[in-house]
């Protein structure tokens, strides 16, 4: 598309340009900064916004709305009458445009206290040409390619594709779940089957069933149902959802006497994760409860046939209940009643009084008959509903008085008890669409715990004041019944009957207020746990995989069925992939280290002496953070890399810190070749392996080099000068290939010395035979390969091995590599022990005294350089020579001596100043690229 007319596309449409300002609005409160100039900063950005652009954009709106209103009206008089009905409609468009921006202007006071209050109803809507994003407006998989098949066979294809191809495949409804259960992940590629088009309503008036397709949302099947004056028995309490994604969570709603949907659920034609296409699959069916309830893991619903019930009419009656009192309540005077078809509990929104409170609602048949009727305008609600409720709506996300009054009105209004008699069409359908604002900047999140009945008391009380600590904007609370369903591993109310408490609350999409959000959610959801309950899996999911386990114990049995119906594992979702895929048994290092107050100590010395990049108490602390609320090794250093640049020095200070951190490595491997070498004076052929020449420069001072200077390394850069100075340091560059190795360019025989400073356990296994044959072929006879390696015990759970690990990750995380780069990156690591073994078996023999250990001062990961000589060892290390040269050597004992360089004690550290680096970020590079000292490049 050429960009003038992309530009031109991407403009609003004639009366929606206060849109433009809105969009600026919006997008700085995702953005504020939590400093104070940084808020104060936002505060008159904002205003400066709504008060040059927003308010005269909205008189021109006002303008040609008006306009364009009355042109098409009066067009309307003249024109055929296939065409009137059109020009009505862009009449009544923009005549709703115009008013808007007459209510804007007349507020326009308003806005100068907070934008938003003005200014959000010009959101324009999110536009996106790839992916797919969940409810709640958090999750977002930008990959994933959504096709939207119109018949069974259309799936059947699909799938069939997905097993051959291992694509992943997840099926979606209205979308309005907020978790990543219908986000695919895993495979070669994500295919969401949006399953809109299978939308077909079916009424048997005389049987009170309905078959209806997968995509029907539940205000299509009340329409239909109402003509012949039934209604649906179970539903959320919206009708925004879609039959097929509420067959897939087996929800649940305010009738507490059927319980969940798939009780009402006659039948249901699936499409399994092999292809297979299964009708009239019925309760007796083992797959019918693992599609009800299994989180779209176990195949697609193609339809269902739902049993009705009577439109009948009900008398809503309100009762002020205790807290302490209302599972007695519910038990004695709900529960034990059969003319109470419908309840819940509404709990207080007082900001300073969450769930402190409530009213009990019934909803009530009169008399011992049925009164069936057919409910006037049942009819799709508005888009975002209407522009009351959207008023109302908006005021009470930005003050909490307004939510206050909200409930108090709301509860005196049930407590009078003088509401006619509605119908159930009626009842289960209150309006939500305002709820689902196009904002980027904050979304309407919800919660739901299920709690048994001796528990919810207190359960209440805790989480009440959970909510009032962390400020949250709460907007709807609730408490509804839910009988015990044991049929499906994945049931909420598997162990018994549940109270469930169901939260809608105002979120902030800004990082830190995410970040917030997690933590009371998670320990909301331990509450829940802990007291005995569970916890809705459609929601965020930030619980702990400890908690989940707790929750649903059956888990393990839904994995083992999902193995045996779904052998190729078609179906896979984000929910899937971190808690139910069965994990191998790794280790994660950010554990082992932050849970252990020893090893923090220890591994102070790699922060300070050896990285010196970021100072150790700001990383200790941002660490202990992260972890409050991730629990992977790949969340945490997701997490970790987003937020470093909290902790980081700054870009003067951190590249003071770089040059500090390269003179030390050049210093201190010099002085460490220096004395294995002590007794050589000429190398007349150099190879270093990994870095771009680095230390080329300290062989030269202590040796004469002559010869050809070969680095091997990934790939040339502009940053090799930073490390090496101008011109290179070197003659030949060979390209190195990490996963398959070779000095292929390098002549037989031609280097007395090769340096491998960036260790072995770089490289896969099932190359090092061929790679240390290539060292072998490359030396001299009597040549000397200086190799440096972490000396590492084998127990992965050893202080080593976890030393070296978490060198490797907090080093990738400073310099900027991606979490895949992270999580591929090759870490063999072994013993010296090992290391000597595996040289000794291709003829290069060890030529040190091994009572002296060459390690970096204060290096935990104990990374230890050795020479290795090809053939009859030739040069050994004496520990006179050493003494020569290196002072803190001159009373060698087994243990870890540090060899340093001359200017600095092994007692000494270098003097770090508290700023941040941001000159050296990581460059994008096919392969991962680390460098000791920070740099790109090069490997640690």
């Amino acid at each position: 598309m050429p960009k003038a007319k992309k530009f031109t596309d991407s403009l609003p449409e004639l009366g929606r340009f206060t849109s433009i300002p809105t969009a600026i609005i919006d997008r700085s409160y995702l953005n504020e900064s939590k400093t104070f100039l940084g808020k104060t900063w936002n505060f008159f950005f904002t205003r400066f916004i709504y008060l040059t652009l927003f308010l005269p954009l909205a008189i021109v709106d006002l303008l040609v709305a008006g306009a364009l209103g009355f042109r098409y009206a009066l067009g309307s008089f003249f024109v055929a009458d296939e065409l009137q009905e059109k020009r009505l409609g862009q009449q009544k468009k923009y005549a709703t445009i115009f008013s808007k921006n007459l209510y804007a202007l007349v507020a326009f006071l308003v806005g100068l206290f907070n934008p938003k209050l003005v200014a959000f109803y010009f959101t324009p809507e999110k536009t996106s040409e790839n992916g797919i994003t969940a409810g709640g407006s958090y999750y977002r998989d930008e990959h994933a390619e959504v096709l939207t098949p119109e018949t069974p066979e259309e799936i059947q294809h699909i799938i069939r594709g997905a097993m051959e191809n291992e694509v992943k495949i997840m099926p979606v409804g209205a979308g309005r779940s907020q978790g990543k259960q219908f986000l695919p992940e895993g495979g070669n590629k994500h295919v969401v089957l949006d399953m809109s088009k299978f939308n077909t309503v079916e009424i048997d008036s005389t049987k009170k069933t309905a078959t209806v397709g997968a995509g029907a949302r539940w205000i299509d099947i009340q329409k239909k149902a109402n003509e012949h004056k039934l209604a649906l028995k179970v539903m959320q309490a919206s009708n925004v959802f879609s039959v097929g994604g509420s067959v897939g969570t087996n929800i649940h709603g305010w009738d507490h006497i059927t319980g969940v949907l798939s009780n009402t659920i006659l039948s249901m034609d699936i499409i399994t994760p092999t292809g297979e296409l299964r009708k009239n699959v019925t309760p007796e069916d083992p797959l019918f409860h693992q599609v009800a309830g299994g989180i779209g893991l176990f195949g697609t619903v193609v339809s269902v046939k739902l049993q009705l019930t009577d439109n009948e009419l009900l008398k809503e009656v309100g009762t002020k209940v205790e807290i302490k009192d209302y599972v007695e309540h519910f038990r004695k005077n709900v529960d034990a009643k059969d003319n109470i078809r419908m309840h819940l509990y509404r709990l207080s929104l007082d900001p300073n009084g969450l769930l402190k409170t409530g009213v009990a609602v019934d909803y009530v048949r009169e008399g011992d008959e049925v009164t069936r009727v057919v409910t006037p305008n049942v009819t799709e609600e508005a888009h975002q509903g209407t522009r009351f409720n959207q008023i109302m709506l908006n005021l009470a996300r930005r003050l909490g008085w307004i939510r206050k009054k909200y409930f108090d009105s709301e509860a005196a209004r049930l407590l009078a008890n003088n509401s006619p008699a509605m119908s159930i069409n009626e009842i289960m359908r209150p309006p939500v669409n305002a709820l689902f604002n196009p904002s980027v900047s904050e979304a309407e999140w919800l919660q739901e715990f299920f709690l048994p009945g001796e528990s919810l008391s207190e359960f209440l009380e805790k989480l009440g004041q959970l909510l009032m600590d962390n400020k949250v904007i709460l907007l709807n609370a609730s408490v509804r019944f839910v009988k015990q369903h044991d049929k499906s591993p994945l049931s909420y109310a598997h162990d018994g009957d549940r109270f469930a408490v169901v939260l809608c609350f105002n979120q902030s999409l800004a990082p830190d207020e995410i970040i917030k959000a997690k933590k009371w959610l998670r320990k909301a959801q331990n509450l829940a746990v802990e007291q005995g309950g569970t916890y809705y899996l459609p929601y965020q999911h930030v619980s702990s995989p400890e908690d989940f386990d707790k929750a649903y114990p059956h888990a393990q049995v839904a994995q083992q069925v999902k193995e045996e119906v779904d052998p190729h594992q078609v179906f896979t979702s984000g929910f899937y992939q971190k808690y139910m895929v069965p994990k191998p048994g790794k280790v994660n290092y950010f554990k082992e280290l932050m849970q252990d107050e020893k090893r923090k100590k220890l591994f102070e010395g790699f922060l300070d002496n050896v990285l010196q990049r970021v100072d150790k108490e700001k990383l200790y602390h941002l660490l202990t953070e992260i972890m409050e609320y991730n629990d992977t090794h790949e969340e945490i250093y997701t997490e970790l890399c987003k937020r470093l640049p909290e902790v980081m020095p700054s870009a003067l200070s951190g590249f003071r810190r770089i040059l500090n951190s390269l003179a030390s490595i050049k210093e201190d491997l010099a002085s460490q070749a220096k004395a294995l070498l002590s007794n050589v004076t000429t190398i007349n052929g150099l190879v270093e392996i990994g870095y771009p020449g680095r230390f080329v420069e300290g062989f030269k001072k202590n040796f004469k080099v002559v010869g050809n200077i070969a680095a091997v390394y990934e790939g040339q850069s502009v940053t090799d000068y930073i490390q090496t100075g101008f011109p290179r340091p070197y003659h030949q560059f060979a390209k190195l290939d990490y996963n398959k190795p070779n000095l292929s360019t390098l002549k037989d025989k031609s280097a007395d010395v090769i340096t491998c400073y960036v260790g072995l356990h770089h490289f896969p296994e099932t190359e090092l035979d061929h790679f240390l044959a290539e060292v072998r072929r490359v030396l001299r006879d009597g040549g000397q390969f200086l190799l440096v390696d972490h000396d590492v015990n084998d127990d992965p759970h050893s202080d080593s091995m976890t030393m070296a690990h978490m060198a490797h990750t907090i080093f990738n995380a400073v310099t900027g590599a991606s979490v895949k780069e992270e999580l591929q990156e090759t870490r063999n690591f072994h013993s010296m022990s090992y290391w000597i073994q595996k040289l000794t078996e291709h003829g290069l023999s060890c030529g040190i005294d091994e009572s002296v250990k060459h390690i970096r001062v204060g290096d935990p990961s104990l990374n230890r350089m050795i020479s290795f000589v090809k053939k009859e060892p030739q040069l050994q290390n004496k520990h006179e020579a050493a003494n020569e040269v290196l002072e803190c050597v001159e009373n060698p004992s087994p243990s870890n001596t540090p060899v340093v360089g001359h200017w600095r004690k092994a007692t000494e550290t270098i003097s770090i100043s508290e700023y941040k680096d941001t000159l050296f970020a990581r460059e994008d590079t096919d392969s991962p690229s680390n460098d000791t000292a920070g740099l790109q490049l090069t490997r640690f």
